[in-house]
């Protein structure tokens, strides 16, 4: 389990290195810095599937979820979304012990 969520954690902190590469590329590109939010990168990714999820979550769960839950997900930097829970399964993942391990 340890190594899965290792594998995971550094996949999330991946996506928000490439994420923050994206933002800083912007700004080669002339734009002002800005960390773009999830949501805008999603739909200009895969809008057909961004919209399919919010009328799956409103009509199958509830308005409300959307509205309250995902929609205001939707408006977090890309980066901090994936980074900061990919950094915080690498540190619940961490091996405590204190030693190291020495491969040969």
């Amino acid at each position: 389990m340890r190594v899965f969520c290792r594998f995971l954690g550094w996949f999330l902190v991946a996506i928000g290195f490439i994420a923050l590469g994206r933002d800083l590329v912007a700004i080669a590109a002339g734009e002002s810095f800005r960390l773009a939010p999830l949501g805008e990168v999603w739909f200009k990714l895969h809008s057909a599937s961004l919209n399919m999820l919010q009328a799956g979550i409103e009509r199958r769960i509830a308005p409300e979820v959307w509205d309250s839950v995902v929609a205001p997900a939707l408006q977090w930097p890309t980066v901090l979304f994936f980074a900061v829970p990919g950094v915080l399964l690498l540190l619940l993942s961490r091996d405590w012990r204190g030693h190291k391990r020495r491969f040969r």
